[in-house]
């Protein structure tokens, strides 16, 4: 059962050509203040249900996203939010999306959900501004983050867009190497060799395609004024859980590169040395990171 307390949207997609579905979590004030707009985080990995499921992995204790919010608003550390959980995969949950309109998308097999594979079309062009004109936020006050292949996302995103977002983060993010001084993606690099990604990246892998979707080749193309506007917040585990249980070379070279375009990371603290790749760490943290989040949005007010 997932977190009763999100409610299910569905999103008939043109650019996908078939229907998708996004969780909504709405803050209690919503309903008492209809005069009220609200800021709003979005949250990715891949299906919709991953960050409001209490029983994604046996590590979560039976809580989710939601409760990390509540303890944070009745400790007073944030304001009132919208939470949205977008679904960024199959609904099967086995062919990922990265937020990239796929080059083969003959590839996923018939799987359900992913249509004609234009998702990053479909989450800047059709998801957002339909969730703007659904609900009362503010579109000048919105904030993205992830986990794992959802940090690979929200970097992106940030990258891609920048005016869209006042702040970025994420935790154990899959964020492959470039090569050319992040000119181009690395043509060695084993992160995306499984195959359910062929059909977003083509088989063999595309490499000016992957060029184009890979966050490090966006950042290093994008005005860095507009990157050092955003509060960019990355959290990973510790090198001790390498190469299976963490990212952590990956979380430190996204920091680096991050560090030579003038942007200094927000997180309390980078490496969390009890994390591990799991929703209990996941959830330790957004509780570490939602109040950074909140000063973010909260400035733009």
């Amino acid at each position: 059962m997932y977190d009763p307390r999100a409610r299910l949207i569905r999103i008939r997609s043109r650019s996908l050509g078939c229907t998708k579905g996004c969780y909504v979590y709405l803050p209690p004030e919503y309903d008492a203040q209809p005069r009220h707009r609200f800021a709003t985080l979005y949250l990715l990995r891949g299906h919709e249900r991953e960050w409001i499921n209490p029983h994604e992995d046996g590590s979560r204790g039976g809580t989710t996203a939601i409760d990390v919010y509540l303890r944070l608003r009745a400790e007073d550390r944030i304001g009132p939010l919208i939470l949205v959980f977008p679904g960024m995969a199959s609904d099967d949950n086995h062919v990922p999306a990265l937020l990239t309109d796929f080059r083969s998308p003959v590839l996923a097999a018939g799987a359900p959900g992913i249509g004609s594979g234009r998702f990053q079309h479909f989450f800047f062009e059709e998801l957002m501004p339909a969730l703007d004109r659904r609900f009362r936020t503010i579109p000048a006050a919105r904030a993205i983050a992830g986990f794992s292949l959802g940090g690979f996302m929200a970097v992106k995103a940030a990258a891609l867009h920048p005016d869209r977002f006042v702040s970025v983060g994420a935790f154990d993010g899959a964020f492959p190497y470039a090569s050319d001084s992040g000119r181009n993606a690395r043509a060695s690099e084993t992160l995306f060799a499984p195959p359910m990604f062929d059909a977003p990246l083509g088989r063999p892998r595309d490499q000016e395609h992957l060029s184009a979707n890979h966050p490090v080749c966006l950042l290093m193309r994008a005005d860095p004024t507009a990157l050092r506007r955003m509060t960019w917040i990355i959290q990973y585990g510790p090198e001790a859980l390498e190469p299976w249980g963490a990212n952590f070379y990956r979380g430190e070279y996204l920091v680096r590169v991050l560090a030579s375009l003038g942007i200094s990371n927000a997180a309390p603290v980078t490496a969390i040395a009890t994390a591990q790749h799991n929703w209990h760490s996941a959830d330790q943290h957004l509780a570490q990171t939602l109040p950074l989040h909140w000063q973010a949005l909260a400035a733009t007010r």
